[in-house]
């Protein structure tokens, strides 16, 4: 199957992260990994893709980041959602669930047939 378009990545990364994160607190390669899982490894996020995008969520105060040490383990920056990120995790499902509901609505009619009789 065809890769994914960066305007489709871009429109959905926002949703997409937010709704990772109303899930728990996690860290970037685990969203990265999360995005991998969950399209069947048909979208695979880089580095340079997914910071910037929680730099300017944290900018945005939608989410914070704060630093867990676990023994044995090398610190890791885990990301969080705030009451902003929420509000605006809602409105994006409205968003997107009308989008949805227009291409379900254009292509469930693909498979009718125009022959009633």
């Amino acid at each position: 199957m065809e890769k994914i378009n960066k305007d489709m990545m871009g429109a959905s990364a926002i949703p997409i992260i937010l709704s990772l994160l109303k899930e728990g607190d996690t860290y970037g390669y685990q969203i990265m990994q999360r995005v991998k899982e969950l399209s069947l490894e048909r979208i695979k996020w880089k580095e340079g893709s997914l910071y910037p995008v929680l730099k300017k969520l944290e900018s945005q105060k939608m989410i914070k980041s704060y630093w867990k040490i676990e023994e044995g383990k090398r610190p890791r920056k885990y990301y969080s959602i705030l009451a902003k990120g929420e509000k605006k995790l809602d409105t994006e499902k409205e968003k997107w669930s009308l989008m949805q509901s227009i291409f379900d609505k254009l292509w469930g009619l693909e498979y009718q047939t125009t022959d009633t009789h």
